[in-house]
């Protein structure tokens, strides 16, 4: 029985090309009967969704319970939680977050260190030991009290360079902690990207053991050869290939989630509900603005030249000379005096001439690391101003090529599933044909894939730019 006959061509050929309309028709209209109908329908690969279903969704979730459930089957023992939950959590308990937390006792440091009233300790000298002549020998006792201090202000500009850096680790943190929710956000769309790659692979599996029972029924009714059941084991045994890797990188894609968002060990996190749908931001102009005014970056920068010229203004008052304020006491008898020992009191003052040390190293070294920061902030603006038009765009044109894939392109996977296996079924396509077809609908649906992880990549970048989460900027 020749089953690759011109009709059968056509019939496949019309399942591939029309596969975005088969789409918008009713499901009872995809399963009527065709006009042979002289054989009972096989049951279909899987059910048909009766639920409305998400056009922008290209496997079709059409609740966030049937992710969840695929995930537990997917991750056994992960904790499935919604993203508001997760960013919560990585706010506060992320790794790098709690490393820029333990900064600030830096800056609390460099405070503490700049507020002692003085410069330096108080020098104390004593001097014991006798003075003696032809005459004979006397005790004598010597001592000099000494303590440096600063009249220029030096203090005051410390604390002040100590609080400019403690607003910068504050800045920093800002900025983690968006990056924190940015790479969060990122890896909780690549986990329900990867479980939807993984649902992709169990259908497709599914599909081919189907297809593996009827071609075994065919071949032991003389349908067909076993050559073509050897085909559908081979088939099979790809399938399961394929799910088994795409099981691997879900898993993989939720440990990543998990170590992102700081969740304590040994709880892994797996992302609940479907893949989010794409919008489109405003122009760039408005973007631009917003990112001049809000951005943890050029907030943290901005900080960092503050600190940069409060160290530079401290190096520079720090050339001034310290000078000593001290006293001197001391008690001298000259051997065969006919009186008493003599008392000796003075105040003593010491000014040390800046003549070749005037605090060189650290007022080059400051004024370098300000025009450093300078440049920096500089640098920071002009990325974040150049970037924005071409973030905007990336997102905008992901988000035109999610919807058309996923509103005119992408078939409706199972129920065109479910055609091919009935088709088999009634004789009218040979299983290479079937296995040609199948492999044009997955490429369509990986390539749908793919246009959302384009589009997630885009979000990414855009949000990192952003400093505040997508939303905020949404196109009416």
């Amino acid at each position: 029985m020749n089953f690759m006959s011109r009709g059968s061509r056509a019939l496949v050929t019309a399942l591939v090309s029309f596969a975005g309309a088969t789409a918008s028709y009713p499901a009872h209209a995809l399963h009527a009967a065709p006009a042979r109908g002289t054989t009972t329908a096989p049951p279909p690969l899987m059910d048909a969704p009766t639920a409305k279903l998400d056009p922008l969704d290209p496997l079709d979730q059409a609740s966030p319970s049937r992710g969840q459930g695929a995930g537990d089957s997917l991750l056994p023992g992960a904790q499935m939680l919604p993203l508001d939950v997760v960013m919560r959590h990585a706010r506060d308990n992320a790794m790098r977050v709690r490393v820029a937390r333990s900064r600030l006792q830096i800056g609390d440091a460099a405070i503490a260190g700049a507020k002692p009233l003085m410069v330096d300790n108080p020098q104390l000298y004593v001097g014991a030991g006798a003075r003696w002549n032809q005459l004979g020998t006397n005790f004598e006792l010597q001592s000099t009290l000494n303590q440096p201090f600063e009249f220029g202000g030096e203090r005051g500009l410390r604390i002040k360079a100590g609080r400019r850096y403690r607003e910068l680790l504050d800045k920093e943190l800002a900025q983690i902690q968006w990056e924190t929710y940015a790479q969060v956000h990122y890896a909780y769309n690549m986990a329900l990207l990867a479980r939807a790659r993984a649902q992709t692979a169990e259908r497709t599996a599914t599909f081919s053991a189907r297809l593996l029972d009827v071609a075994s029924r065919r071949a032991q009714a003389g349908e067909i050869s076993n050559l073509r059941v050897r085909v559908a084991t081979g088939e099979l045994a790809q399938a399961r290939q394929n799910k088994l890797n795409a099981d691997l990188e879900y898993r993989l894609a939720c440990i990543h989630l998990t170590e992102m968002a700081g969740w304590p060990p040994p709880q892994l996190v797996a992302p609940a509900g479907v893949l989010e749908p794409p919008v489109r931001v405003r122009d760039a102009a408005d973007l631009i603005a917003r990112v001049q005014q809000e951005h943890p970056a050029l907030k943290a920068r901005e900080a960092a030249v503050g600190l940069g010229q409060a160290r530079t203004v401290s190096a520079q008052r720090d050339r001034l000379p310290e000078p000593q304020l001290g006293v001197y006491l001391g008690r001298e008898w000259e051997p065969g005096a006919t009186i008493n020992a003599s008392k000796i009191a003075l105040v003593m003052f010491t000014l040390p001439i800046p003549l070749w040390k005037r605090n060189q190293a650290a007022r080059a070294q400051t004024r370098a690391e300000l025009t450093v920061a300078e440049q920096e902030l500089e640098a920071t603006r002009y990325t974040l101003a150049l970037s924005a038009r071409r973030a905007v765009d990336s997102v905008n044109t992901a988000a035109e090529r999610v919807r058309t894939y996923s509103v005119e392109v992408v078939p409706r996977f199972v129920e065109n599933l479910n055609l091919l296996q009935r088709a088999f079924e009634l004789g009218e396509v040979d299983i290479l044909e079937v296995f040609v077809a199948r492999e044009n609908f997955l490429r369509i649906q990986n390539e749908a894939l793919d246009a959302y992880r384009a589009y997630y990549d885009a979000v990414y970048t855009l949000e990192s730019m952003l400093g505040s989460p997508i939303q905020t900027i949404v196109a009416g």
